[in-house]
Formats: structure tokens, sequence, C-alpha cells
């Protein structure tokens, strides 16, 4: 799990990266490696906000800046990872925030310290899994049920997402896929043009694929077959976590 410490107190930052130290030390053979990254600027956190699983903040010494900043900063960057405020001079608890933002006292103690990473934990294992879309203008991150089909378009590939948007990727159809699959059993596998999630085909016909913005994709005799199977097989998954 990847940790970000944010604080603007240099003694205090160096007593959390000690206490996450001996904390991943304990977890190694068990939930795992804590891998701890430590900032003193809201700014350097905020640049790479959506690497972190959990963040542990406090920032009551630098003229201007807010922890309500960097609450409102991660969310703005699309992060939705637990965020741990560190009360010191300000009491937190005082004040209102969004969901997933939890409170410990200074001193820290080791034993609220570990309760707060298995919480995290927690939140991390029952988060829906995200892909990375990265290209020239930037990185986002999406879940699978955001993402309608990729198309090759020359040298790049255009995903579609749901809400309309497109994002050009420099990679090809197959790189992609087996990037997507390794997690993922919603895609379809691509033909030479196009790779469709199964999630979002409204309708099969003779030779195509109906997705449920309208678009129409034609579909080989093996790759209509495949596309059946899947749509089988993710519906029964459905069912058993209904039952």
């Amino acid at each position: 799990m990847h940790v970000a410490i944010c604080d603007d107190n240099g003694a205090d930052r160096k007593q959390m990266e000690r206490l996450l130290k001996r904390e991943s030390d304990k977890r190694a053979a068990t939930t795992g490696v804590l891998y701890v990254d430590s900032y003193g600027n809201v700014d350097a956190l905020l640049a790479n906000a959506l690497m972190y699983d959990v963040f542990y903040v406090d920032v009551c010494m630098t003229p201007g800046v807010s922890v309500n900043d960097v609450v409102d900063g991660l969310r703005k960057k699309g992060s939705t990872a637990p965020i741990v405020l560190c009360s010191s001079k300000i009491n937190y608890r005082e004040q209102s925030f969004p969901e997933n933002v939890f409170f410990l006292d200074k001193a820290i103690k080791v034993s609220e310290l570990s309760e707060s990473i298995d919480q995290a934990l927690a939140i991390k294992d029952s988060a829906p899994s995200v892909l990375e879309l990265r290209d020239e203008e930037g990185t986002i991150y999406v879940t699978e049920d955001e993402i309608l089909y990729a198309v090759a378009k020359g040298r790049v590939v255009l995903v579609t997402l749901t809400n309309g948007r497109t994002k050009p990727l420099r990679t090809d159809l197959l790189n992609l896929f087996s990037q997507w699959v390794a997690n993922h059993d919603c895609f379809v596998p691509p033909t030479n043009r196009f790779i469709l999630n199964c999630n979002h085909i409204k309708k099969l016909g003779f030779a195509s694929a109906t997705m449920s913005d309208g678009k129409k994709f034609f579909l080989s005799h093996s790759t209509k077959s495949y596309a059946i199977l899947l749509m089988e097989h993710l519906a029964s998954l459905q069912e058993d976590g209904k039952a």
C-alpha cells in the first residue's frame, strides 16, 4: 500500500515516517509492505495525488494553507483514498469534511495508527479497480465501467468513456487489451480495429454489436460468439452477487 505524509512540521513529519516504517516492518509478512513518501509542501503532494492509498495530513503552520485546501485539492484531482487528519494545534474534528476523512490526535499512538492502516486497507480492498489512461496531456484513472470501447485510429487508440470524453493513447489494441484483461474480464478480445466493453453492449445483431451510446460495430462470427459467452459469464456473476 502506498502512503503519503503531508506535514509542515518537520519534527512531526520525521516521527510519522519512523512510526510508519515500524508499522511496515510488522506488516511485511501479513498485509504487506507500506511504501511511504513524505511531503512538507502541499503542491508537491497534489502533483502526485493519484498514486496513494491513504494520506496523513497536518498543515497548521503554513500561512494561507489549511487542511481544507488539501482535502479539496486531493478530491479535485480525483483521489477517493482515505485522508487521515492529524490534529495538533487545530482540532479538525470540529470542522466538516467529505466522506473517507478520518482523524488522529498527536502525539500519534501506535495502536491508533495501526487501526487507521487497517481501515485504509479495507477501503482500498473494497474500492473498484481502476485503469490508467496516459497520454501527452496527462493521466486519468477510470473504472472498467466508465469505458465504452477503444478504436484504433492510425497510430493511436481512441478510448471512449461513458461521459462522452475520449482519450487518445499512443499504443496498439493488443498491448492495451493485455493491460486491461489482467484484472478485468469484461472486454472482448480485440479485432484489428476495436475493443468492446461487454457491460455496455446494448444489443447483439446478426453480425453487429450496438453499444449503449448507439454506436454500432460489425463483428466476425468468432468475435460475436466470444461476446455472447462473456456477457453470459458477467450476467451469472451479477446473479451470484445478488444471491
